[in-house]
């Protein structure tokens, strides 16, 4: 049954006349028809936290071929990346202001991604922080319900027990299997765009952590 996002969704000062980029769920019925939204039924990706958008517009224009949304909760980063992929002319990239839980659970129908892409999600170190890490076992599961089967979910991070817990919380779960040997993770992947975290983290001699997991059948 189709049904309209319940809870609140605004679109921070963007002309939505001249920002193709953006993508307005308030015009479709829930959950979305990726169809509709582009115009064709090709692959589709996700990046959750996109930021400026330079990560997702880089792969967009890499693989003109398939469709890419971004999910911002930050109106500043948000409007940036509907400016610059509106500049750069990329139309088979959309993005989306909102919390990725919510969006998750109630924009996107299942088996809808190829790939998921979280760069640099924040790490909350401190113990008592912890709980409000964007990785934990009921967001995965979510998660893993609008990915396609042997779909891809890759994850950035600076911070290595982070990446330790993401690990721990993948492998608790039937849904994912890990696609790196032991130790789980790779220090460097080709072909893949950088993101503005990660050349400051490597300018200051920081070591990324890159994790895959496949979505099992």
């Amino acid at each position: 049954m189709n049904t309209v996002v319940t809870r609140s969704y605004i679109i921070p000062n963007v002309n939505m006349n001249t920002s193709p980029p953006v993508l307005d769920i308030t015009e479709y019925y829930l959950p979305l028809n990726l169809s509709l939204v582009f115009g064709n039924q090709t692959e589709s990706a996700l990046e959750i936290g996109s930021g400026d958008g330079d990560f997702l517009i880089e792969m967009a224009r890499r693989k003109a071929d398939w469709n890419f949304i971004g999910i911002e909760i930050k109106g500043k980063r948000f409007r940036k990346a509907v400016r610059r992929a509106e500049g750069e002319k990329i139309r088979n990239v959309k993005f989306l202001v909102m919390d990725a839980q919510i969006a998750i659970e109630e924009v996107f129908p299942s088996n809808t991604f190829i790939e998921v892409y979280i760069n640099f999600p924040d790490p909350w170190p401190k113990e008592k922080h912890k709980k409000h890490r964007i990785i934990n076992t009921d967001f995965i599961e979510k998660l893993s319900l609008i990915m396609k089967p042997e779909g891809v979910l890759e994850v950035a991070s600076d911070h290595k027990e982070y990446i330790s817990y993401i690990l721990d919380v993948l492998d608790k779960m039937s849904m994912f299997r890990c696609a790196f040997p032991s130790p789980g993770y790779v220090s460097g992947l080709t072909n893949r765009p950088h993101t503005k975290y990660e050349m400051e983290f490597r300018e200051k001699g920081k070591e990324i952590y890159y994790l895959r997991f496949v979505r099992t059948p």
